[in-house]
């Protein structure tokens, strides 16, 4: 637009009258309501006359965790079978099913009359050799005087020496007799490991016992195992707490230690797991048998899914997207609420602990 003056006034054509005329207007129009934006604009940060952007927050991907409960039932950490070594009547058992073995460690004892009075026979006899033993043995040192005063024949001589030699003997056979008598009524008196548990009982006081006869079978329940087969993920997670473990058992509403008794060096090749024993050596409120127990391994999530807050999600046409720290974007799939109010958000472009953006 042009607008000529000269010294005679203003030449203005109508057309061009009528434009200034509404630039006029626009610029009045526009000046309040640039006004109004710029009171509401919140102030700008600058530093010697330098504008300042607002920090960006940033938050690093954690990996995501999943839970997996092991449950399992308790069993004695050994069991033994009780035999009698020898036969006879049963006098008394002192253990019954559930008990437990007294501290002396005596089970049952088996009638040993017999036995008893053949080891005193025996020990009557000893003393008898033992006798004799000692009249030859002075014999022999008075004919060894008279044969060398050759006041006695050799012969003589000889013949008492045997017979010496032969008592000798004949004691020591007898002592030998006399030591497994006395083993053997040991054995009348049937012993078990003090403190073991009697789980079951095949004998009654007056019932006739044979040789090689099973007596009782016994745990032992101070300590208590829990054998459990783990895929090689879990058995890796396990390894990876810090012992002892934290075992829960439901029903007895307890939380008990545990550590790992033995690992089975093979690999069920069906199952594809190993066997390893856990051991519980108290805190149940009884230690027996077939007591469930649960252990919560904490494993990676096999989606490959991270934990980022929701304020990191940005949500376009019904699509999640994140922006990374140089401010590109990535396309993720929200899998749902993770722990401690996180989301768990899974994508091949995203790893644990890169940084991401939070949105205002």
């Amino acid at each position: 637009m042009l607008i000529h003056v000269s010294d005679t006034g203003c030449n203005l054509r109508p057309k061009n009258l009528f434009i200034l005329a509404l630039f006029l207007s626009l610029l009045v129009g526009l000046s309040p309501l640039a006004q109004a934006q710029n009171r509401d604009k919140p102030p700008q940060k600058t530093k010697n006359g330098i504008h300042i952007a607002p920090p960006v927050e940033l938050v690093s991907a954690r990996p995501s965790k999943i839970v997996k409960t092991i449950s399992g039932f308790t069993r004695a950490r050994a069991r033994m079978k009780v035999v009698s070594e020898v036969s006879g009547r049963c006098l008394a058992v002192l253990a019954d099913v559930g008990q437990k073995v007294p501290a002396d460690g005596v089970m049952a004892r088996l009638d040993d009359t017999f036995t008893r009075l053949e080891h005193e026979a025996n020990l009557v006899e000893q003393k008898r050799i033992r006798t004799r033993l000692n009249y030859w043995q002075k014999e022999v040192t008075r004919y060894r005087r008279l044969v060398r005063a050759k006041s006695e024949s050799q012969s003589r001589l000889d013949s008492l020496e045997t017979d010496l030699v032969q008592a000798s003997l004949q004691l020591k056979a007898l002592k030998t007799q006399g030591d497994s008598l006395a083993e053997r009524l040991s054995r009348y008196v049937i012993r078990a490991p003090a403190g073991w548990r009697v789980i079951t009982r095949s004998v009654e006081p007056g019932q006739w016992v044979a040789t090689g006869a099973v007596l009782a079978e016994l745990g032992d329940y101070d300590t208590l195992l829990v054998p459990v087969a783990l895929s090689p993920a879990e058995y890796q997670a396990l390894r990876n707490m810090e012992s002892p473990y934290r075992l829960w058992a439901p029903y007895q509403n307890k939380t008990v230690e545990a550590r790992i008794e033995r690992i089975s060096p093979a690999f069920d090749e069906h199952t594809r797991k190993t066997k390893v024993e856990l051991a519980i050596s108290g805190g149940l409120p009884e230690m027996r048998g077939g007591v469930q127990v649960e252990i919560e391994l904490s494993m990676p999530d096999p989606s490959g899914a991270v934990l980022l807050p929701a304020r990191a999600l940005e949500t376009r046409y019904q699509e999640k997207w994140l922006t990374k720290e140089d401010g590109s974007q990535v396309r993720v799939v929200d899998l749902g609420p993770g722990p401690q109010g996180l989301r768990r958000v899974v994508s091949k472009k995203v790893k644990p602990g890169e940084r991401f953006r939070l949105m205002k």
